[in-house]
């Protein structure tokens, strides 16, 4: 089953962003950010509200993957993958990550530029804030023939609220694609309010959806709720302590009538860099996987 209105959710990266370690390293040089300034204490995007949620939760994944992370220089890295499963054919893929000089915090250097080949296929993401307000997002994916898929997003990030559009293989001449506007406010220090609409265009007809929802949150917990036409979508996150996540998903899809609630946790085992996590549907169905930490030269297996 997939996500609500999954055909307007923003396309994946080729893989995770690698921490590249380009700071330099000098408290002096890199200072904390202020409290009031600093991504935390501002309010997020509606899109990524379920993000804690999701990143507890393990994904289903049949075989093995080898990965080669080898750093060019402190900017630049290569990557070299390798997926092998029982019931499709090994893929490689190769793929790159550059990352600019212009930073705006101690974690945060733009632009961002992201490629992978494989398969046949060609992927693209460039990333890049031009304020510590306003980012810009491009995604393309690519065949050996034609263009599958392009995306681009911009979307202003403020204290108290969050504003985005995004266009899925969208044209304004030729009007067709879909166009997705997100808007999220921060009504209290623990509670956001928000809504989505996606505007859809091509074939012949029109199709305009809206979606409500928000987020209650602590410091050790959140809740979220989406609601539409498309159906429901509740999630709810607690940590434990600093090595142990849980996490609830409820989702129901309107459309095929369909309904189904993930449980998930994770654990975090510092000393042996990999994290260990599990989920159990109500379709029965467990997944269960260790995945490193973070992005280290040298080989790694899922």
């Amino acid at each position: 089953m997939g996500n609500i209105a999954a055909s307007a959710k923003s396309a994946p990266p080729p893989d995770d962003i690698p921490e590249l370690g380009i700071g330099s390293g000098d408290p002096a040089k890199d200072p904390a950010p202020d409290n009031d300034q600093s991504d935390s204490s501002r309010v997020g995007s509606f899109e990524e509200l379920p993000r804690k949620t999701k990143d507890v939760l393990a994904k289903p994944f049949e075989g093995c993957k080898f990965t080669w992370n080898k750093m060019i220089t402190d900017r630049f890295q290569a990557t070299h993958t390798i997926n092998m499963s029982s019931f499709k054919p090994a893929a490689y893929k190769f793929g790159t990550t550059y990352v600019g000089g212009k930073k705006l915090g101690p974690n945060e250097q733009y632009p961002i530029l992201i490629s992978e080949y494989g398969g046949g296929t060609v992927q693209f993401q460039g990333i890049h804030s031009f304020t510590s307000e306003i980012q810009a997002k491009a995604v393309i994916h690519a065949t050996d023939k034609s263009f599958s898929m392009y995306q681009a997003d911009i979307g202003y990030k403020g204290d108290d609220f969050s504003a985005q559009l995004t266009g899925v293989n969208a044209s304004i001449i030729n009007p067709q694609g879909i166009w997705v506007g997100h808007y999220l406010q921060k009504v209290s220090k623990h509670l956001s309010l928000g809504g989505e609409l996606m505007f859809q265009h091509g074939m012949g007809s029109k199709a305009a959806v809206i979606t409500y929802g928000g987020m209650y949150k602590d410091d050790k917990s959140e809740f979220v709720v989406k609601t539409g036409e498309p159906g429901t979508h509740f999630c709810y996150y607690q940590k434990g302590n600093e090595q142990v996540e849980c996490g609830v998903e409820f989702e129901y899809v309107k459309q095929i009538g369909e309904s189904v609630t993930t449980f998930g946790y994770s654990i975090d085992l510092p000393k042996g860099l990999s994290k260990f996590k599990g989920s159990i549907d109500s379709d029965c169905l467990t997944v269960k996987g260790i995945v490193p930490v973070k992005s280290t030269p040298g080989i790694s297996q899922h």
